[in-house]
């Protein structure tokens, strides 16, 4: 397999050789974006004609750049190219946007445009500029860049944004095509094979959609219910009516309990706590020994707690017709 023709270090070396013999300056981070662009169409075999607008388009020996191709007082560097397997010409301009460098270029016979916009100090060191490679101490020009991956970025977006648009299918040797997945470097990091798992859900609320847990079982109530309970204390049953003369009726036992505990043959609150009274309803016969199942009680103290006291006895005194 050929070597890489845009391989950082051979771009950097070219580019050495394409400075002019009388001036082999870069006076800025602005010439050093640009030479290297020059350097990559170079090594793709695209002829320099021209470094401006207006002059008339001539062939340089080796593409070399002409010695006024930075000294006409202009910031934006201009190169006008041919290559073989195209019969346009090609304008590319690399401008200096403030911060940015912004690399237009265009097939001037088809009006086919392309342009590139980067961040110029991403990729060059602005502190290595001006950069004399004339003299014997200059240090490599490599280090006017920020690195050797950088120069492999940026020449992935030229290849992308730039050269694959004038020139779609170039054959050359050592020549690969960008696809959009490669040339990316601001994308996001690749999915790594064994992601870590997955923390646990907290456990799901009984009824998802209520802002608030409640027991189990006990399903909200509708909120313009709340204190309606203040207007009902005895829940639903009236302590003011009379008990029913069939006791039990549906009811529970403890429903039949009046509120102070009686046995419920009084009328509700008819009897206070601890107090002693005779139970009232029908009497008692071989078919209703007791009332809800409670036995009738006797006299008090006689330990008889089934037969009823039937209270017969005339009262004291109550037979004496001298009272």
């Amino acid at each position: 397999m050929a070597n890489n023709v845009l391989d950082p270090s051979a771009l950097v070396g070219l580019l050495l050789n394409l400075l002019p013999s009388t001036n082999r300056t870069l006076t800025s981070p602005h010439d050093g974006l640009a030479a290297l662009v020059h350097s990559a169409f170079s090594a793709l075999s695209f002829r320099l004609i021209a470094t401006d607008d207006t002059s008339s388009a001539k062939e340089h020996p080796n593409n070399v750049f002409p010695d006024d191709w930075n000294t006409k007082g202009l910031v934006d560097r201009t190169f006008r190219y041919r290559h073989d397997q195209s019969g346009l010409e090609f304008v590319v301009k690399v401008i200096k946007l403030g911060q940015r460098t912004l690399i237009s270029a265009i097939a001037v016979e088809s009006d086919k445009s392309a342009s590139l916009d980067v961040a110029t100090n991403d990729f060059v060191s602005p502190s290595f500029y001006p950069y004399d490679a004339a003299k014997s101490d200059a240090p490599p020009l490599v280090h006017g860049f920020i690195s050797s991956n950088r120069i492999t970025d940026f020449i992935s977006q030229l290849k992308l944004k730039i050269i694959q648009k004038l020139i779609p299918g170039l054959r050359k040797e050592g020549y690969i095509e960008e696809t959009e997945d490669s040339s990316s470097n601001t994308g996001p990091a690749p999915r790594a094979e064994n992601p870590p798992p997955a923390r646990p859900r907290p456990e799901s609320p009984p009824y998802p959609d209520e802002p608030y847990h409640l027991p189990p079982g006990l399903r909200p109530r509708n909120p313009l219910e709340i204190g309606r309970r203040d207007l009902d204390p005895f829940g639903g049953i009236n302590p003011f009516q009379p008990p029913s003369l069939f006791p039990g009726n549906g009811r529970r036992r403890d429903e039949m309990r009046g509120p102070w505990g009686g046995d419920g043959y009084l009328p509700p609150m008819g009897a206070p706590p601890g107090a002693r009274f005779d139970p009232i309803g029908p009497n008692p016969g071989p078919f209703n020994p007791s009332f809800n199942g409670r036995p009738r009680r006797g006299p008090p103290g006689s330990g008889n707690l089934r037969d009823p006291d039937n209270d017969e006895f005339m009262p004291p005194g109550a037979g004496d017709m001298f009272m």
